[in-house]
């Protein structure tokens, strides 16, 4: 039996995210330079889709209309990594193309910072400052101007950005920062920061939940209204199973507050489960390809249901993501797999040994790890 514990998944970085309200003038001064943020990055997708896709040919371009490096090296970011995502779609055998793609309905503003450099403080042009501040760098339509906007966040990532603020200013941590626009009136600006951290100075502040006293795997299939968890032994045999279900998280118009509380109430309960279960590590869907295919999905008009579009875009990566930030406090290993074909195999062997498909995902991206095949090792099985 084939088993990959050696390539056990340890994230790199985390997001941290705080809500902000940019009033008066800075408001529109904010919504003018996301304008040019948002051209930057038209401009330098439109010379990658010319065939030059170097980080500094997309710099260039983007800097042509930002007029701005920081956040012309920002935008050449998104470009890369759109640039990346059809190369990877490539790989996993879709037929998709750098020309069919097309910037979505977002405005925002990313800066990338750099540590060891004095004038960065972490980063130039979106700076936390601390005290619950943040320095954004914004046009008021004939030069660059600095403005503070206070922050609101939970205690604990507030506790994080202060950290991340006083690193920065002592030019020990650089760090990525972008500004999201979330709804906006005249004279008003509702904004969602996010901040790129180091994954280790994320999981310093999070509290110890459990501790692993077993060998299991835990399989884990996530979706709108559901997490699905199967335990399964080093011998592929399925020993229990467990599933969280969150309906309300359907529904339209859920602040986000109340939808993350949600999330979090069920990841926390997975967890729980999978570690009192004799469990040491789960197993979960990539979910960079989750992020790749989900565009594959979309565009072929795969699922025309908006609110299914809606959940692949908001939900599912969101929490699979978080279940992967917070594993560790429960002292638990994370393993990816190919999502590829796991839901047509999951219907086929569901409906053979009596689970619904959600579960026999679950099942299925357990022996992915242990390197079984599905189709063999459910010929056997009983539903526990």
């Amino acid at each position: 039996m084939k088993q990959r514990s050696q390539y056990a998944y340890i994230p790199e970085e985390a997001i941290v995210r705080a809500r902000l309200t940019i009033k008066g003038n800075e408001a529109n001064w904010l919504i003018l330079t996301m304008a040019r943020f948002k051209a930057g990055t038209q401009r330098a997708l439109d010379v990658a889709k010319q065939g030059r896709t170097r980080f500094t040919d997309l710099v260039r371009a983007s800097m042509s209309v930002i007029d701005n490096n920081r956040y012309a090296r920002g935008s050449a970011k998104i470009v890369q990594g759109i640039v990346h995502s059809v190369i990877a779609l490539r790989k996993l055998g879709e037929d998709v193309s750098l020309s069919d793609v097309e910037l979505g309905d977002w405005w925002m503003i990313q800066s990338i910072g750099a540590k060891n450099d004095a004038s960065e403080k972490g980063n130039r042009n979106i700076r936390l400052v601390g005290g619950n501040t943040v320095e954004v760098l914004v046009f008021d339509d004939t030069s660059w101007r600095r403005i503070k906007v206070e922050y609101r966040t939970s205690m604990r990532y507030n506790m994080i950005l202060n950290e991340v603020a006083k690193l920065g200013m002592e030019n020990k941590l650089g760090y990525l920062a972008r500004i999201v626009l979330l709804n906006y009136s005249p004279y008003r600006a509702y904004c969602e920061l996010q901040v790129t951290i180091p994954w280790s100075l994320y999981v310093s502040h999070l509290p110890v939940k459990g501790c692993v006293h077993g060998d299991n795997i835990c399989g884990i299939d996530v979706n709108l209204d559901r997490i699905n968890l199967a335990v399964v032994s080093r011998q592929g045999i399925l020993l229990d199973t467990y599933t969280v279900r969150f309906p309300e998280l359907k529904v339209q118009g859920l602040s986000r507050e109340r939808r993350i509380s949600i999330i979090m109430n069920a990841i926390h309960k997975v967890l729980d489960y999978a570690v009192n279960h004799g469990c040491s590590l789960i197993v979960l869907e990539n979910v960079k390809t989750l992020g790749y295919l989900r565009w594959v999905w979309i565009r072929r008009g795969k699922r025309r249901n908006s609110t299914w579009n809606r959940r692949v875009s908001l939900f599912t990566i969101e929490i699979v993501e978080r279940i992967s930030w917070h594993a560790s406090q429960y002292g638990l290993k994370i393993y990816y797999v190919n999502p590829s074909y796991t839901s047509k195999l999951a219907e086929l062997i569901g409906k053979d040994i009596g689970l619904d498909k959600h579960t026999a995902s679950a099942y299925i991206i357990a022996l992915e790890y242990l390197g079984l095949n599905p189709k063999e090792a459910y010929q056997n099985l009983q539903r526990p």
